[in-house]
């Protein structure tokens, strides 16, 4: 049995090396930008060299590296650009974008008991963004690829992409973390692998013969990938630069330092079947407003199934919805699929099956001057019979 599942993780992690080379360009425009925050740090500077304080302590302490490793940091900071200030603006601008699930996922990583600076992994990832994609299909928050995702346990099919679900995908990022300490025994290592796969990490320790991070990212021995070796940097660099309460406040963003003390967000079972319409108007939100919390599903309805499905909508709608949505309320609609033919178009195919271009549009996400193709698969909603409906 142990043999199997080494076997089983032995892909698993190989998929994830795959995944992450494939993640180069989203991930690279994040590279550029962590180093300059580390000018930020809370940290004083006197006669005697650096000085760190005890939060830039306590955050290289908690992925196992030393101290010393911020002289490191501080003299690459030394050789950056005067646009700091720009950079830092644009950085705190995208974590305060994701604030619907900053909190949650922040929540969810300190009870697993993984250092809370992996929340900044995410940030190198994807920017917080469920709707990032690469274009090797990397996909979501943590950028999943498909293998990886399904055997970590995420549905992938036409209806439902939960490497867009913010809790599912990051439950799964906190186990394949977790696998990634036990295997490597630092969490810098940990890190480190998640970005070029453990067996690649594995390799460029025996070559330097040392787990020493100063040894592995030695930039001429170049053990590892140059976004490896600047990826545990971008991880630290962010979270010590997001330490820094004054720049904050002279941002008037003092309150990010405390997110995370509450949930924003709260979940919702729901049956199969029904439209995201629906779920809207009983939170008393708009249409687009629901899909932003819930980038998951493909079509503006739940997959059609006798199964519930997890909805997210902000906490201070919570109990709006309970009193507006009948969770016994059968659809009204019905779904099924149409495989464009040469020479149809929208207009025709609303005709064939007595719906509305508009109803058309809106079960497909579709824009105002969207174009159709050949053999494109497009969903049709069909309304259900009143009889039916009512049994």
């Amino acid at each position: 049995m142990r043999c199997k599942t080494q076997n089983l993780y032995h892909k698993f992690y190989e998929s994830f090396h795959k995944s992450y080379k494939a993640c180069h360009e989203s991930l690279n425009s994040w590279l550029k930008l962590p180093l300059v925050c580390v000018a930020l740090i809370t940290s004083q500077v006197s006669a005697g060299g650096f000085i760190p304080d005890k939060y830039a302590t306590s955050t290289l302490n908690s992925l196992g590296v030393g101290t010393e490793f911020l002289h490191s940091l501080q003299s690459n900071v030394l050789l950056q650009s005067a646009s700091t200030d720009t950079r830092w603006v644009r950085f705190v601008d995208q974590f305060d974008s994701s604030y619907e699930f900053i909190p949650i996922i922040r929540s969810m990583i300190a009870q697993s008991g993984i250092p809370q600076e992996f929340l900044f992994l995410a940030m190198a990832e994807s920017g917080f963004s469920s709707r990032a994609y690469s274009k090797k299909r990397a996909v979501g928050i943590w950028q999943f690829m498909p293998y990886t995702a399904k055997d970590l346990g995420l549905v992938i099919n036409d209806y439902v992409d939960e490497r867009r679900d913010p809790i599912k995908s990051t439950r799964a990022a906190i186990k394949y973390l977790q696998f990634l300490y036990n295997s490597t025994g630092q969490w810098y290592l940990a890190a480190m692998a998640y970005n070029c796969g453990l067996g690649r990490l594995k390799k460029a320790i025996e070559r330097a013969q040392s787990s020493e991070l100063e040894v592995l990212l030695d930039e001429q021995a170049k053990y590892l990938p140059a976004e490896t070796r600047q990826y545990i940097r971008t991880i630290l660099s962010m979270s010590l630069a997001f330490s820094n309460a004054p720049k904050m406040q002279a941002l008037d963003r003092e309150y990010l330092l405390n997110r995370g003390a509450f949930d924003t967000l709260a979940q919702v079972q729901v049956k199969g079947g029904t439209l995201l319409a629906s779920i809207a108007a009983a939170a008393g939100m708009s249409l687009e407003d629901i899909k932003k919390y819930n980038r998951h599903f493909t079509y503006n309805f739940l997959p059609q199934s006798s199964k519930e499905y997890a909805i997210y909508i902000p906490y201070d709608k919570l109990a709006y919805f309970k009193q507006n949505f009948d969770p016994n309320a059968l659809p009204t609609s019905k779904f099924v699929f149409h495989k464009v033919k040469q020479g149809e178009s929208l207009a025709s195919i609303a005709k064939k099956y007595g719906i509305s271009v508009q109803e058309l549009k809106l079960s497909n996400n579709f824009s105002s001057k969207q174009v159709i193709f050949a053999n494109q698969k497009l969903v049709i909603p069909l309304l259900v019979p009143q009889k039916i409906a009512q049994n």
